[in-house]
């Protein structure tokens, strides 16, 4: 865990955001992982701060849903479960599709150039397994894709972005590292449509970039759903991609 060092003389402020930014990351990455019970001492010691401002940051990650319970006994690291999962892919199924309609029209040769590089960041990450470079790129590319929706839709796909992170690395990419088997192929298979997504914007075909980006989310839902679970009930991820436009759209 990164610590701040005493005596800086930050205002509670920063101390407050240092906290937050810290264990935010640490808990989307999975350094802390889902279920851990969080001890304020131990905190405030990691972090070389007060519990002041890590109670504020702890409240910010409460309304975030990364953390629960009692502020005073005792919180812990939200568990990961199916249904938050389920409701979080059902919105981005929903809004990312329209939020593409809308910014790709927009799309300068700028920000044209911009996703190219996310792409290529990405493609060069793989090749010197740095996960972490991948998936940073990787939050870019989906969000640049979305860039002109609005700030309302654009700060709430950013927070779904990060929540879902937490099961594609709990449920996808825990050997990703690595880079072997499944990995290796899926990544493989991400990077393709990602170009494929990229192409359609860039010549501003909305209706396919939109049409590939739910394929690509169906294919990442899929997997994940089967990783967390056997039960195949219907779901409301799945009844929204079989029925947007009034007609199924296509799976990998």
């Amino acid at each position: 865990m990164e610590r701040r060092q005493r005596g800086t003389g930050e205002p509670s402020a920063d101390a407050v955001a240092f906290a937050y930014r810290t264990l935010r990351g640490e808990i989307l990455d999975g350094t802390i992982p889902p279920g851990t019970v969080l001890s304020q001492v131990s905190l405030a010691s990691a972090l070389q701060i007060s519990r002041t401002p890590l109670r504020e940051a702890l409240r910010q990650l409460a309304s975030d849903g990364l953390v629960a319970g009692d502020f005073n006994r005792r919180l812990k690291v939200t568990s990961l479960d199916l249904r938050d999962f389920d409701e979080i892919y059902a919105l981005r199924i929903a809004i990312e599709p329209l939020a593409i309609r809308s910014t790709i029209p927009q799309l300068g040769e700028a920000e044209n150039i911009r996703l190219e590089s996310f792409v290529s960041g990405m493609d060069e990450a793989l090749a010197h397994v740095d996960m972490m470079d991948f998936r940073d790129n990787h939050r870019l590319f989906h969000l640049g894709l979305a860039a002109h929706a609005g700030d309302r839709v654009g700060k709430l796909l950013a927070e779904l972005w990060d929540h879902s992170e937490r099961y594609r690395l709990r449920y996808l990419h825990a050997d990703v590292d690595d880079l072997g088997g499944a990995s290796s192929e899926r990544l493989a298979v991400s990077q393709a449509e990602h170009r494929e997504m990229l192409q359609a914007a860039i010549s501003k075909d909305t209706d396919t970039c939109a049409r590939l980006l739910v394929s690509h989310l169906t294919r990442t839902l899929e997997a994940v759903l089967a990783e967390m679970s056997d039960d195949r009930r219907p779901r409301l991820s799945r009844f929204l991609v079989e029925h947007r436009d009034g007609s199924p759209h296509g799976r990998n």
